[in-house]
């Protein structure tokens, strides 16, 4: 059985507590979330605690996946990550869009880069690294004497 390399779980850690702490603040104190941490979301239309807490529920699940992931990174970290990974995809497609038909403003775009395109890249990453197989162990022959 391979053992997964610390950083791999430290990471998946560190996901896990930046989708948590997103995912509690949306659902727990949407309009603070809305107005008050995320800089440039009163941008994209009025406030809806509703939908925020909607929201919320989703970065909660994938918190909830890295945890487990964390935990037991041999049977759950690739298909978690993955997953993750394609809902930050979708997420970051999306922020790329309302740019594109000037729904959103880059006046904020430091903090889209660091909460959302940066997470999105680094999911990907680890993805490409849990799918590689591990590298076989070297076997040297001993001559027989």
């Amino acid at each position: 059985m391979n053992k997964t390399p610390r950083w791999i779980t430290i990471l998946l850690w560190l996901l896990a507590a930046v989708y948590l702490a997103n995912g509690i603040e949306m659902f727990f104190v949407p309009s603070i979330w809305f107005f008050r941490l995320v800089p440039g979301v009163p941008e994209t239309g009025p406030f809806n605690a509703h939908l925020v807490a909607d929201s919320g529920t989703f970065y909660l699940g994938i918190a909830a996946g890295l945890v487990l992931a964390a935990l037991h990174p041999q049977r759950h970290a690739l298909a978690v990550v993955v997953v993750a990974a394609v809902a930050s995809t979708m997420h970051s497609i999306l922020h790329i869009y309302s740019h594109a038909a000037g729904l959103l403003s880059a006046q904020h775009i430091t903090t889209e880069v660091a909460g959302i395109y940066l997470p999105t890249i680094v999911l990907w990453l680890l993805a490409f690294v849990l799918i590689r197989p591990a590298p076989e162990p070297v076997r040297v022959a001993v001559p027989a004497a």
